[in-house]
């Protein structure tokens, strides 16, 4: 049993173990993207989201850290 544990460790992404703390944004729009992203998401959980920050909560559904979770929102729709 703690053999399989220990292999699903090791297929999860980094960000996923306990206490990692994600990278600050290498710049001024990343950090508004990261600020964007955290604004969509809460919004989208209160259901007060627009189209388009419903539109880029659904694009980052998929990705596994927050460097692609990032890229996914920016992404044009």
């Amino acid at each position: 049993m703690i053999g399989s544990a220990e292999q699903r460790r090791h297929e999860e992404p980094e960000d996923a173990r306990r206490g990692w703390v994600a990278p600050a944004p290498a710049d001024a729009q990343e950090a508004a993207a990261d600020r964007a992203m955290a604004d969509a998401e809460r919004a989208v959980a209160s259901g007060t989201a627009s189209d388009e920050q419903r539109t880029g909560v659904h694009r980052m559904a998929g990705a596994r850290t927050h460097e692609q979770r990032r890229a996914a929102y920016r992404r044009a729709g």
